[in-house]
């Protein structure tokens, strides 16, 4: 089996290479929730930021056409709605797709792989965080199967032929 290579994003210019193969320890639950709430953490303060730039160019626009009217407060509700769907899906595929890896895996040293040792694609990424969102409408059960499957594996893990691994510095 060939082994798949990579740089960590986080570590410096001129380190080691970190190997990932079938020999690789997979990450765990408790990990993988601790580094989703740092992502979190992450996201809401990008979703806030985009979102007080979009009302305030709403409201200052409503503002220059005379009033703020039942059109104007509808268009921030549709934006705002759009801002937070939206921000998720994009934030999660773009860093997953360009790295493998979110700020909150960065943090604790995690790395999503493909299964079959291919690179991460956008597109795979894309497949994923729509998946993700599947594991989060059956109640949260998609992410439970994390602690409870030999692979460790989540439902949109399964879905999109990935797996998350915790990275190691060989020698």
């Amino acid at each position: 089996m060939s082994n798949v290579e990579y740089c960590d994003p986080a570590a410096p210019v001129n380190s080691v290479y970190i190997v990932a193969g079938p020999e690789a320890r997979k990450a765990g639950f408790w990990i993988r929730l601790t580094a989703w709430i740092a992502d979190l953490v992450c996201l809401f303060l990008v979703t806030m930021t985009l979102t007080f730039v979009a009302l305030t160019t709403i409201y200052l626009g409503g503002q220059l056409g005379g009033e703020i009217n039942d059109q104007v407060i509808a268009l921030a509700g549709y934006a705002s709605a759009a801002i937070v769907l939206l921000s998720g899906l994009v934030y999660f595929t773009i860093f997953v797709g360009s790295c493998g890896q979110t700020p909150g895996k960065m943090l604790f040293r995690l790395k999503i792989i493909r299964v079959n040792n291919r690179e991460m694609t956008y597109g795979r990424a894309l497949i994923r965080s729509l998946c993700w969102m599947l594991s989060l409408l059956l109640f949260g059960l998609g992410f439970l199967m994390i602690a409870f499957t030999r692979q460790k594996r989540a439902l949109h893990d399964m879905l999109a032929g990935t797996s998350v691994i915790r990275l190691s510095r060989s020698l």
